[in-house]
């Protein structure tokens, strides 16, 4: 069960990701996890928006996409849906690493960023994609405190 749940709605225009990434930026830190686990959160829901606008909606910015975030006691479920172009699943493949070139590269790292990255294509009225980030565990230092 979550303990809260925050939704945002953002028109399909570049100018409204500084907006998410702040979101996501607040609701990382205070949900508790590490500043490199906060930026990896933030990146993969950038990528995510940004892969909308540029390929669901082809650029239109009057589109709009859904975020859901669900904070739960030791992982963050976020789900990101648009209502454009139906995705085509076989076509969401990041390409060739050693291919040298800008883009392309946003699935490919929402994939080694998240602990889970899914995505729901099957309904031609919005497409779907659903991430989960675990907190990482923390070492316990009381036992090397006490040791001092």
């Amino acid at each position: 069960m979550a303990l809260d749940n925050i939704q945002l709605s953002i028109p399909s225009h570049p100018k409204y990701l500084q907006l998410v990434r702040a979101v996501m930026e607040k609701v990382t830190h205070t949900s508790g996890f590490t500043e490199d686990d906060s930026d990896h959160i933030i990146l993969a829901v950038d990528e995510a928006c940004s892969n909308i606008i540029k390929h669901s909606y082809m650029n239109n910015p009057e589109g709009k996409i859904d975020i859901s975030i669900e904070i739960h006691e030791k992982e963050l479920k976020i789900n990101v849906t648009d209502y454009g172009n139906q995705c085509d699943i076989k076509q969401m493949q990041s390409r060739d690493l050693k291919d040298i070139k800008p883009g392309g590269l946003g699935i490919y790292i929402m994939n080694q960023v998240m602990d889970s990255v899914k995505y729901d294509c099957s309904s031609a009225m919005q497409n779907h994609v659903s991430m989960i980030k675990r907190m990482k565990k923390v070492k316990n230092n009381l036992n090397t405190l006490s040791k001092i």
